[in-house]
């Protein structure tokens, strides 16, 4: 099966999110699984090397779209008047409009050399807008995290654009042949929140997840409590540190380890935050802020962590952050938010805090540092639920077959009279233990 992947997101590239991780990781999992991958993805930084997978191919197309209007007074008006304005308007969203609007041109190109079978694209920023709209292949939109929750929850800058986005989202769902959520929390969300037409699939992220779980730091080593993602207001980083000086004077050895890219306030960065939140400079020494690391780094990191913590106060539709630490076999604590509960199985993985609440993380950090017991078998939970729902020979046949379906109503829908949806496909929505069906299906 040829399979295009559109995603802006992409490694190599700094500040890289959950879409462009996901998306690796699919790419090389298709492609290890003898499948012939095209993916068309945003630039990279030029001293960072192309990560090679097998069966992969990879065109990278800037955030750069010049009209192909000829009338040249259309064309002065767009980059005399419509370009800067949106760029002064909201720099973050005309990237992703500017990449959108470019990926149409480039994804004919891919499809001149190579015909494409189907294609999945993300609904986040609505880089499948293109690909559904030109209507030429079975299309699948996965429901990452949708644009007006990002905007809203981090109360980013020029509304106009934003709603924008977002409306570009509700379309790239509208044209889909086959809509998937990472989780059943999301796609639930979705269903409501946009009133889907119907309850998407529910196919898991996915990594590979160590056979044997890594042991837990001994006991005199520095307790280290590792929360790795991007620094913003949605990830809740605040929260931790607060709680952490909380805790910090009955627990004078532990360090407190945030890695990921500074995206808190365009006003100021989060260490001058954590400079307020924690006057202590002793305490303060004891927050390290790595900055944006390989994804390599925050596995070693995890790998090496007393407690992990994912402390986020919206909405998160899966978590890779989560996930990462489960397959690390590390006690986690994490905010009773989104798919949270569901991937830690509702609290048997791992402990659970309300979103945005100081003294229940606090106390949660402290009974993980004084109970050894409790941290092992957690941590051995947590792994084993890794291995089970969400290592990737158990994910990788949903997303084979929820392309397979794609396939059969992208030819139901241009041939009315084509054949009934094989059984496998039906199969797999009735059986997956990550399907939940909509009321009345």
């Amino acid at each position: 099966m040829r399979i295009g992947l559109v995603s802006c997101e992409y490694p190599p590239q700094l500040g890289l999110g959950g879409v462009g991780t996901y998306t690796f990781r699919l790419a090389e999992a298709l492609g290890q699984a003898g499948c012939d991958v095209r993916v068309l993805c945003g630039p990279t930084e030029t001293h960072m090397a192309e990560i090679p997978l097998k069966n992969v191919t990879v065109r990278r197309q800037a955030a750069y779209y010049d009209p192909p209007w000829r009338v040249p007074g259309l064309r002065f008006f767009w980059w005399r008047a419509v370009a800067p304005f949106m760029e002064r308007a909201n720099r973050t969203a005309w990237h992703w409009i500017k990449w959108n609007l470019a990926s149409g041109a480039a994804l004919q190109r891919i499809e001149d050399q190579t015909p494409l079978d189907v294609i999945e694209a993300p609904e986040h920023a609505a880089n499948g807008l293109l690909v559904g709209s030109m209507r030429r292949w079975p299309t699948v939109i996965r429901l990452h995290g949708p644009w007006d929750l990002f905007f809203g929850i981090n109360a980013t800058k020029g509304m106009a654009l934003n709603r924008a986005l977002t409306w570009m989202e509700h379309r790239s769902c509208r044209y889909a042949d086959v809509l998937t959520a990472p989780s059943r929390t999301m796609a639930t969300f979705m269903h409501d929140r946009w009133r889907l037409r119907e309850m998407p699939m529910a196919v898991p992220n996915f990594m590979n997840v160590p056979e044997e779980p890594a042991p837990l730091p001994a006991v005199d080593e520095t307790p280290r409590i590792v929360c790795a993602g991007r620094l913003e207001r949605f990830k809740g980083q605040d929260t931790l540190v607060k709680a952490f000086a909380r805790i910090a004077a009955k627990h004078p050895a532990a360090k407190l380890h945030l890695l990921g890219p500074d995206q808190w306030d365009h006003r100021y960065t989060f260490s001058q935050l954590v400079d307020r939140l924690v006057p202590d400079p002793t305490v303060r020494r004891r927050v390290i802020l790595t900055g944006p690391v390989p994804l390599a780094v925050v596995q070693q990191a995890l790998r090496g962590a007393a407690v992990a913590v994912i402390c986020s106060s919206g909405f998160e539709s899966f978590s890779f952050s989560t996930l990462e630490a489960m397959a690390a076999a590390r006690p986690i604590v994490a905010s009773r938010v989104g798919a949270l509960p569901e991937l830690l199985d509702n609290g048997r993985c791992g402990l659970t805090a309300a979103p945005g609440n100081v003294q229940q993380v606090a106390d949660a950090l402290e009974t993980l540092l004084g109970d050894r017991s409790l941290c092992e078998r957690l941590s051995l939970a947590a792994h084993a639920r890794a291995r089970q729902c969400y290592d990737t020979k158990a994910a990788l046949p949903l997303f084979i077959r929820a392309y397979e379906e794609a396939q059969w109503r992208f030819r139901k829908r241009k041939r009315p009279s084509a054949a009934a949806l094989p059984d496998h496909a039906y199969a797999m929505r009735q059986t997956s233990p990550h399907y939940r069906p909509a009321a009345g299906s």
